[in-house]
C-alpha cells in the first residue's frame, strides 16, 4: 500500500512552497494536481513520475470530487508514493479535509503538508497588510462561493472593524458587495484586487467597494479581493520592484539566486537547464593533465570516479581549471587546481596550457556542445564529452533583466522566446555575449570576470546608476 501527501503549492510562485513539499514533489511516483498549481512547480517531478491533471474553473468542473477522491485511493492502493499538489493551503477552501476523510475510510496513510494561503501571502507580497496596528485587529477569510449559498452572515461582516479577503469571489463579487452596502459597510470602503498573484502576471487594481461591480470586469481568476482600510496601503519595497531572470544549470540558478534573494531581488527561473551525464568511459592514466572547463565538468567527473568506485588518489595527473568557478568545485572535492588562466575563458585556458606544457599530454573533459574555443591554441590533446545540457523548462520573461551563464543557454532560450527590449540583458562573459549579438540583440551588459559574485556585482551598478539618473 502507498501514501498520499496533500501537499498545500503555495500562493503561486514556485518558490513559495514549502521545502518539505518541494522535497516530496521530486521523488512522488504519482502527481495529482489543479489548475492553480505553477508549471514551474511540476517540473520539478521526476522524468516519470505520472501526472494527472484534476483542475477546475468557474463555471466548468473538469472531474469531479468524488472522482478525486477516487483516483487518489486507487492510485496510493498500487503501492505509489502520491502527491496531491493544491493551490494555496489544502485545508483552507481546498477541499482537502473531504480528500483527507475519502483516505480515512479507505485506511490510506497520508499526512498534510501545509502550504503559505494566498488570502495572506498575495495581499501581503502586493503590499498590503492583512492587520495593522489600530487601523485592522483582525482578519475574516470568506469564498466567494457563498454568496448563491447564503452561509455567511453578511449583516455581522459588514459590522467588522478588520480585514474581509475574499477568494474564489470574482464572480460573486458584485452581488457580495451590495450586502455588504446594504448592512452597513461603508460604500467608500477600499477594495484591492490582486489578479496571479505573486506571479509575473500579477496585476493589482484598487477601487472602493461600491465600484466593485464595474472594476471587476476588467478581472479574470485567480484573484484574492481585499476589503477594508489595509487595501489602501501599497507597502513594498522599491528593491523589491527589480526582479531578475536566470537561465542556466541547477546549481548555477541556485548560487546566483542565493545572492541575489539576500540582496532583495525577487529572483524568477525562466530556463532550467539539466545536467546530464554520458554514458562514457574515462581513462587518464596515460595524460599529464586533466582539463576542466565548467564547475558541471567537475561534478560529473567525481560522479563518475564513485560509480566505478575509484579512489581519487589514483589520479596522478596534474590539473588545469577554465576560472575561479571551477578551481573553487574542484577544491571542495580536496584538489586544488595547477593551472588558472588570468583570463577566464576557454581561449585563454587552452593558450595558456599550450605555452606552460606544449608537448605534455592533456584529456580536456567538456560538455557535449561546449565552446571550442579552446582548441585555437591548445596542442597534444584528446577530448571526453563527459555530459550534455538539455533543457527542462522554459517559461517567457518579463521581468526587469534576464541572466545568460552560457552561450548554451541563450540559444536555448532565443529558440523559443524573444527578450523585450525593455528587459535587461546581463551576459556571464564574452562567449555569451557574442551568442546574444549573434542572435540580433546589442546593448548587453557583460560582466568583468564569467562568476556569479561578478553577476551581481554588475547587476548592483546598474541599480545604482539607474537610481542616479531617475533623481
Amino acid at each position: 500500500m502507498g501514501k498520499v501527501y496533500l501537499v498545500g503549492a503555495g500562493p503561486g510562485a514556485c518558490d513559495l512552497i514549502s521545502v518539505r513539499g518541494k522535497r516530496l514533489l521530486q521523488g512522488c511516483d504519482v502527481l495529482i494536481y489543479d489548475r492553480l498549481a505553477s508549471e514551474e512547480l511540476l517540473a520539478y517531478a521526476k522524468a516519470d513520475c505520472e501526472k494527472i491533471y484534476v483542475g477546475k474553473s468557474t463555471g466548468y468542473h473538469s472531474i469531479s470530487q468524488e472522482e478525486i477522491n477516487h483516483i487518489l485511493v486507487e492510485k496510493a492502493k498500487t503501492n505509489n508514493t502520491v502527491v496531491r499538489l493544491k493551490g494555496g493551503d489544502p485545508f483552507v477552501f481546498g477541499r482537502g479535509g473531504e480528500e483527507a476523510q475519502a483516505l480515512i475510510e479507505n485506511n490510506i496513510e497520508f499526512e498534510t503538508v501545509p502550504g503559505i494561503t494566498s488570502a495572506i501571502a498575495v495581499p501581503e507580497i502586493a503590499g498590503i497588510p492583512v492587520t495593522f496596528r489600530e487601523v485592522s485587529q483582525d482578519i475574516h477569510i470568506v469564498t466567494g462561493h457563498t454568496a448563491k449559498n447564503e452561509i455567511t452572515d453578511y449583516k455581522a461582516l459588514a459590522r467588522t472593524k478588520g480585514t474581509i479577503v475574499f477568494l474564489m469571489a470574482v464572480s460573486t463579487i458584485s452581488t457580495i458587495a451590495e450586502k455588504l452596502i446594504k448592512y452597513g459597510m461603508d460604500e467608500y470602503m477600499p477594495v484591492a484586487v490582486i489578479e496571479n498573484g505573486t506571479t509575473e502576471n500579477e496585476r493589482i487594481l484598487k477601487t472602493e467597494l461600491k465600484d466593485i461591480g464595474t472594476a471587476i470586469k476588467m478581472v479574470r481568476p485567480p484573484a484574492v479581493i481585499v476589503v477594508g482600510e489595509t487595501a489602501k496601503y501599497d507597502l513594498v519595497s522599491k528593491s523589491k520592484r527589480t526582479t531578475v531572470a536566470i537561465t542556466g544549470t541547477e546549481d548555477f540558478r541556485k548560487r546566483l539566486g542565493r545572492q541575489l534573494t539576500d540582496r532583495g531581488y525577487n529572483v524568477k527561473e525562466v530556463c532550467r537547464l539539466k545536467v546530464k551525464a554520458n554514458n562514457v568511459d574515462i581513462s587518464t592514466d596515460k595524460y599529464d593533465w586533466l582539463v576542466f572547463t565548467s564547475r558541471n565538468g567537475v561534478n560529473v567527473f567525481f560522479d563518475h570516479l564513485k560509480e566505478k568506485k575509484k579512489d581519487i588518489r589514483s589520479l596522478k595527473n596534474k590539473i588545469a581549471v577554465i576560472g575561479e568557478g571551477t578551481y573553487k568545485a574542484l577544491s571542495e572535492k580536496g584538489i586544488y587546481a595547477d593551472y588558472m588562466p588570468n583570463i577566464y575563458t576557454s581561449r585563454a585556458l587552452g593558450k595558456g596550457l599550450n605555452e606552460i606544457a606544449e608537448n605534455e599530454s592533456k584529456l580536456i573533459l567538456r560538455a557535449e556542445k561546449g565552446s571550442d574555443e579552446i582548441y585555437e591554441h591548445i596542442k597534444n590533446y584528446n577530448e571526453v564529452k563527459l555530459y550534455s545540457v538539455e533543457a527542462e523548462y522554459i517559461t517567457k520573461c518579463r521581468e526587469n533583466y534576464i541572466v545568460f551563464g552560457s552561450s548554451l543557454g541563450v540559444n536555448t532560450y532565443l529558440d523559443k522566446y524573444e527578450i523585450a527590449d525593455s528587459t535587461s540583458i546581463i551576459a556571464i562573459g564574452e562567449v555569451t555575449r557574442r551568442a546574444l549579438e549573434s542572435r540580433g540583440y546589442g546593448n548587453i551588459y557583460c560582466c568583468k570576470k564569467p562568476t556569479v559574485d561578478s553577476i551581481v556585482e554588475r547587476i548592483e551598478e546598474n541599480e545604482k546608476i539607474q537610481k542616479t539618473e531617475s533623481k
